[in-house]
């Protein structure tokens, strides 16, 4: 019972550990395909929904700092920014983005907005444009201080090494581990099954077992008499040819000695005649 509430809680555990290296795994992954994303695109990537800047300027410095990286929500409906936003538009004047703070609202008589006043933070006037409503990407969120140093940090060889590299051998050492772990404790538990103790075999088995070696030996015995008696048997029948063998030769030679007998007897007859003639 307690082997097995063992072996459990060990399958338990390597589950979750597997789990567990495998979500952290997949999140350095997602966030390195970020970053390299935004590297790419300009420093721009999107996510479920969420936009991920990298601040170059300091346009907004006292909120947002050159070198931050900040998560913006896409706007779906512009009619519903409000004065004192923070956005993320497409700046009028050039092919860029830019992140500043909405300072006024122009509407039309609909009340839909026809066009935004936007200014840095750190700028001493507002910007030139009166910003098109088409133009806005996404609305600020905060600042991913997370992001925002790992990418400082990747920024260096060894960034990569630290996060990547060293991650991705882990995650594989602990995977080939588990798997070597769970393929000797399965052979070990094989073993264990094999080798089964008396106490563990029930009485009606002890029985089966006992009627089964009883008659596997009675049979042996059996197939043993059978071939002692074959043997005893052909000893028998060499010893009779033997014995047979013997009275032929005997008989036969007895045969050519009353023959032998016979023509001398013969013979001797026929010199008398000759004598007498």
């Amino acid at each position: 019972m307690k082997n097995n509430e063992q072996s459990k809680a060990k399958k338990i555990y390597n589950v979750a550990s597997t789990v567990v290296v495998a979500l952290i795994f997949v999140f350095m992954i997602v966030v390195v395909a970020v970053m390299l994303i935004q590297k790419n695109n300009g420093g721009e990537s999107k996510i479920f929904g969420y936009y991920m800047y990298d601040v170059l300027t300091d346009s907004m410095s006292g909120t947002i700092e050159p070198g931050d990286v900040i998560m913006c929500k896409a706007v779906e409906d512009v009619n519903e920014l409000k004065e004192g936003d923070i956005i993320t538009f497409k700046a009028p004047n050039g092919n860029y983005n830019e992140t500043h703070r909405i300072i006024e609202i122009a509407r039309n008589e609909d009340g839909s907005v026809k066009y935004f006043k936007t200014k840095g933070d750190n700028a001493k006037e507002a910007d030139s444009w009166e910003l098109n409503p088409e133009n806005v990407k996404a609305k600020y969120v905060k600042k991913s201080v997370f992001i925002g140093g790992l990418r400082r940090f990747m920024k260096h060889w060894y960034g990569y090494v630290v996060v990547v590299v060293i991650p991705l051998c882990v995650v594989f050492a602990l995977i080939i581990a588990g798997f070597v772990k769970d393929k000797v404790a399965l052979e070990s538990e094989k073993e264990k099954n094999k080798a089964i103790s008396i106490s563990d075999i029930s009485d009606e088995d002890k029985k089966k077992l006992l009627a089964n070696y009883l008659s596997e030996t009675e049979n042996v015995e059996k197939t043993a008499e059978k071939e002692e008696n074959g043997e005893a048997n052909r000893a028998e029948n060499e010893d009779n040819r033997a014995e047979n063998r013997v009275e032929n030769r005997t008989e036969n030679g007895e045969k050519r000695e009353e023959k032998r007998e016979e023509k001398s007897e013969e013979k001797s007859n026929k010199n008398d005649d000759l004598t007498e003639n």
